[in-house]
């Protein structure tokens, strides 16, 4: 985590908060031959999809957890820029295709997500916030716009990006046959902030549409921060594997000194995390509380100077 050594007044530019909808996780052994023991490719995928919870709710925990991320950030000892001043940034910026019934959606590898953005502000992202943001990386226009309203508005800027998953997924990784027989996979519900990142800026001198004097960091949180509050139940809905014609090919192969005749077990799943809107926001609201206190904490552990 970084320190944060503030002078001026703080600007939250954006707050995000990304709401992980779906978590899949695998496993698999390479496939490798010995004498009398072929272990060629097992492999586990389960996939779990979140259910019960819409889009009104998330934007309700995103507004209830910015507005208390401000108290907490106040209570820190920092100057909030009101959000007046801000119109002209949020003219000079790109939002992301996003609005009421209609939240910014991402599939990145084996998570599909929802961004929210506070009630009234724009959503939007950077150059530096891939895998999720809408932006490429040489569109440079809003972080640009960051570093020349933090001048004009003498204030430090930052955008925090919170990421609230459902569930814990587990795996028995990517291993050599060997050393491993079997993929292993599993999750378990668990309300928790899985990550937490915000670019920050405090400007100086703005020249050409670069910051050319202050202060540039990123920092982002090296954990996760959970809440302990039950939300719901995981039941499997589909599942499929190979493990009863593995199971009777090892045996015929046994009566002739064939080891693993049936080849490798390989499997799939698929799990629906049922929760309802209530249970789901009291879980979200818990873990967000702590994550952003844990991060206003170091503003008041670095005082303004």
């Amino acid at each position: 985590m970084l320190n944060f050594h503030i002078s001026y007044g703080v600007r939250f530019s954006g707050a995000r908060s990304l709401f992980i909808t779906s978590n899949t996780v695998s496993a698999q052994v390479r496939g490798s031959y010995l004498p009398g023991r072929d272990t060629s490719g097992a492999s586990s995928t389960l996939k779990v999809d979140l259910t019960g919870v819409d889009a009104a709710t998330m934007q309700l925990i995103t507004d209830r957890a910015y507005e208390s991320f401000l108290a907490q950030m106040r209570l820190a000892g920092r100057e909030i820029v009101p959000h007046e001043e801000l119109k002209e940034f949020r003219a000079a910026i790109d939002s992301a295709p996003s609005g009421p019934g209609n939240p910014f959606a991402k599939e990145e590898g084996s998570q599909k997500a929802m961004a929210f953005s506070p009630t009234g502000l724009p959503l939007w992202f950077t150059h530096w916030e891939r895998p999720w943001s809408d932006r490429g990386m040489f569109d440079q226009k809003n972080y640009k716009a960051m570093g020349e309203y933090s001048l004009k508005l003498n204030a430090t800027v930052i955008a925090p990006l919170i990421v609230v998953n459902f569930a814990r997924m587990s795996s028995s990784g990517n291993q050599s046959g060997l050393l491993a027989r079997s993929a292993e996979t599993g999750a378990t519900m668990s309300m928790h902030v899985g990550a937490f990142s915000t670019h920050w800026l405090r400007t100086e001198e703005f020249r050409n549409n670069m910051l050319m004097k202050g202060d540039e960091a990123a920092a982002s949180m090296n954990g996760v921060i959970a809440s302990e509050m039950s939300f719901g139940d995981m039941k499997e809905v589909a599942s499929s594997d190979n493990k009863a014609p593995v199971g009777i090919a090892n045996a015929l192969g046994a009566f002739a000194g064939l080891a693993n005749a049936g080849g490798a077990v390989r499997g799939k799943s698929e799990h629906a995390a049922q929760t309802s809107n209530t249970a789901y926001a009291a879980a979200a609201n818990d873990a967000l509380m702590r994550a952003t206190g844990t991060f206003a904490k170091w503003f008041q552990k670095y005082p303004a100077r």
